[in-house]
């Protein structure tokens, strides 16, 4: 409901502590032992066992070891959206209090609200509340707290126990059965329930992070139930507490954290100062009071569990529905990236350089990620990494993209320079590197898992080395933050020194010698060997970069943003020309026996020229990881342009920037990715419910099920083949479109199910979810 339990916030939280406020500090690597390896070491972490460590099951974190500890929060997929929307609609109340703001200032509190809060009122009371971001909070020791508390709690009472006479607004959505991968099943014997606590986004971080500071709550108003934490059951009481930033990054985006809380025996009163003594004295649990709205209040920071952190858009009567419906689809971000330790921070008021070291699961991730992209012979062993936070930084490469988005005109800019969906330059390699390792490895498949290529869980072999927090370290990673419409993605950079790490860390990205600009790699092999080391290490920079508008053209380079170098195995070396583009993120020094040693201190740097490349080196476009990816990174700009803090999400957008056309004839000349490269990661692990037991050890692919050269199309409707087969996925396609039914499946002569497609995605998506399987597969 409240922020803290008072009325309204007395002050604001302190934002993370960075280990180094200092402007001028640097990334420095501690120096490791001289190793030699001969492939990569193994983790001296064991894989965590499957134990029932008492969190929920679609927790990321769902078999983590109760001996270890974890705090992380993660972006939660569009379609869990839905279902907040409903627990919004469900909590929804018409009325307003004397707690509600007067948004022109001119009134003060009024009993039952001022004149311009009543509905119908201008701007009047909200008449809905829409979801615009849905973050999910998993942190060991605060869910341990408040899960020994409910134990207590339970224990104590013994069924002394009094129940809400009329159930909790929130729980017909945190019920329902088709919720039951976003909410954990709750124990009604004491009374827990999911409740609101409306705030400031930067005050709901905090919490999420720290927990209720109980001490303060209550401090700058009246206590009517006295000093805790106040919660509620409707949506509407809670975002009278919630704040939006005018003028401010998040201006016009309200917050509200979702929180399971016990309230065990309850003192049921409409008003009670003392309510706070009785519960000291164990009289009771919590307060149950009893006004025009429920407020649940307690006075224990373990009684309550921020689950849930939701960023919402208030929606009024006058608000035209088209322009409110551009509003959703712009995916939010936080200000500052949400995996950072500084996520609370407001970058107007405080700036922050901190070079954070990554954790032994963040090390083990990054080497399963070096492991994916240079194999595992020879071995380039990960002796550190860390991740720089640099405020200044951060916001260049924001301002960056923000000016990329007004150059090219927004909504009416972009579609007209995009409208070559055939030829898209697309810089998702690393991020399939980084996919592969999103999804709980099969204990199986190396036995041979009987499932095959339709598991749930992940049959990639580098996956295989992750523990449960290491997995959890990869999930955190910024995949899903790319604005693909600019030609965002990842992309590696080398260096031998420690002093050009440095550099590089300030942002210094040093151009090539002999072309106008720095060159950067989708193949860090590519990237390691432009470079040549000393003493067997190198550094590997994985960095964010917008390529935005490319070409392949070093003569006709004036209007572009990138040039396209060289392609090789489908990975590309590209020419960034404005060093603001790029932001290093990771920091990875790597050691490696054969890395060139002898080289003196000038000759370490040194670059090779790179040849410039003949437009049918292209290829043919590489279609997105999967289609749940696709729909994610689709872009869209609302008239105007979007603020810098939102992406350009648009489902229905089909272009993309354009590149210069490719030779047709040259789409099967280079080889397609593994398919195990392309599997995209799961949003959520719901799908991760079966467990590993159901995979079934044994049973592995034989020859006789390897694919045949004929398929078939399959009505779901009538389970029969019907016509003859297809040597063509383009025909195969046709006869799809031409049959009745939701789904379509491909098949080999032999009966073995391939791939189900389903029509309902619309014609768009079903052929390019089609033809990415087919050119997988078909060979």
């Amino acid at each position: 409901m409240g922020s803290g339990a008072s009325k309204k916030p007395a002050a604001a939280p302190a934002p993370a502590s960075p280990s180094t406020s200092s402007s001028d500090a640097t990334i420095v690597a501690p120096t490791p032992k001289k190793v030699t390896v001969s492939e990569p070491p193994k983790s001296s972490v064991a894989s965590a066992p499957e134990t029932n460590n008492g969190v929920p099951e679609y927790w990321y974190h769902n078999k983590t070891p109760d001996s270890l500890s974890f705090d992380d929060m993660f972006y939660q997929p569009e379609d869990v959206h839905g279902a907040f929307d409903g627990m919004f609609r469900d909590s929804y109340v018409a009325s307003a209090t004397r707690d509600r703001p007067c948004p022109s200032g001119e009134h003060s509190k009024t009993p039952g609200g001022c004149p311009c809060v009543q509905p119908g009122a201008d701007p009047g009371l909200p008449v809905a509340f829409r979801v615009r971001r849905v973050i999910r909070v998993e942190a060991a020791d605060m869910w341990r707290s408040y899960v020994r508390k409910r134990d207590e709690i339970r224990n104590r009472r013994s069924g002394d126990i009094n129940s809400f006479d009329e159930p909790v607004k929130t729980m017909a959505a945190a019920t329902a059965e088709s919720n039951k991968s976003i909410f954990a099943p709750l124990d009604s014997s004491v009374n827990e329930v999911y409740a609101f606590h409306g705030t400031f986004v930067r005050y709901a971080l905090s919490i999420a992070e720290n927990d209720f500071n109980i001490d303060l709550a209550g401090s700058s108003t009246g206590t009517l139930y006295g000093r805790g934490a106040y919660l509620g059951e409707s949506i509407t009481k809670a975002d009278e507490y919630a704040r939006d930033e005018p003028d401010g990054y998040y201006e016009g985006v309200f917050s509200v954290l979702v929180c399971r809380v016990t309230m065990g025996k309850m003192n049921c009163t409409s008003s009670d100062p003392n309510a706070g003594e009785k519960v000291q004295r164990k009289e009771f649990d919590s307060t149950c009071g009893k006004r025009l709205f429920k407020e649940l209040v307690i006075y224990y920071a373990d009684q309550c569990y921020p689950e849930y952190l939701v960023l919402y858009q208030r929606v009024f009567k006058a608000d035209v529905e088209e322009e409110m419906a551009r509003v959703l689809k712009r995916k939010f971000f936080m200000q500052v990236p949400l995996h950072w330790r500084n996520v609370a921070t407001d970058l107007t008021k405080t700036k922050f350089r901190d070079q954070p070291e990554l954790s032994e699961a963040g090390r083990l991730h990054m080497q399963c990620l070096v492991n994916q992209a240079c194999g595992r012979d020879p071995g380039r062993e990960v002796v550190w990494c860390a991740r720089l936070e640099d405020a200044n930084l951060w916001e260049r490469f924001v301002e960056f993209r923000k000016e990329l988005r007004e150059r090219l005109g927004g909504d009416e800019g972009l579609p007209a320079v995009s409208n070559d969906t055939d030829n898209k330059l697309k810089v998702n390699a690393v991020e399939r590197d980084l996919r592969a390792l999103m999804k709980r490895p099969c204990k199986f498949f190396k036995k041979g898992c009987r499932f095959g290529d339709k598991c749930r869980f992940s049959h990639n072999e580098f996956a295989a080395d992750l523990t449960d927090l290491a997995l959890a370290a990869g999930r955190r990673l910024p995949v899903d933050e790319m604005d693909r419409r600019l030609h965002e993605g990842f992309l590696w950079l080398a260096c031998a020194s420690e002093t050009r790490a440095e550099e590089l860390s300030s942002g210094t990205v040093k151009p090539h010698e002999s072309l106008p600009g720095s060159c950067f790699y989708e193949s860090l092999p590519d990237a390691l060997k432009e470079v040549k080391s000393k003493d067997g290490q190198k550094f590997a920079i994985l960095c964010r970069v917008i390529c935005g508008v490319p070409g392949d053209d070093l003569d006709d380079a004036d209007d572009k943003d990138c040039i396209i170098l060289k392609v090789e195995d489908k990975r590309k070396h590209v020419l960034i020309k404005d060093s603001c583009a790029v932001y290093p993120e990771y920091f990875l020094r790597l050691h490696a026996e054969d890395f060139d040693e002898g080289e003196d201190e000038g000759e370490e740097e040194e670059t090779k020229p790179l040849p410039r490349m003949d437009t049918e080196q292209l290829g043919p476009p590489e279609e997105e990881v999967d289609a749940a990816s696709d729909a994610t990174f689709s872009a869209h700009v609302s008239a105007g342009g979007p603020s810098e803090h939102e992406s350009l999400v648009d489902d229905d957008a089909e272009a993309s920037l354009p590149l210069p056309a490719s030779d047709p004839e040259s789409e099967s000349s280079i080889p397609l990715a593994k398919e195990d490269e392309m599997a995209g990661a799961e949003d959520k692990d719901a799908s991760e419910v079966m467990s590993e037991e159901e995979c079934g050890g044994g049973g592995g692919g034989s020859a006789e099920d390897e694919l045949v050269g004929e398929f078939f199309v399959v009505s779901a409707n009538f389970g029969c083949v019907e016509g003859e087969s297809f040597s063509c996925w383009q025909d195969a396609m046709s006869w799809a479109k031409e049959m009745t039914g939701i789904f379509r499946v491909i098949m080999d002569a032999n009966g073995k199910v391939c791939k189900t497609f389903e029509k309902s995605l619309g014609s768009r998506h079903l052929e390019q979810e089609m033809y990415e399987w087919w050119e997988i597969n078909h060979e």
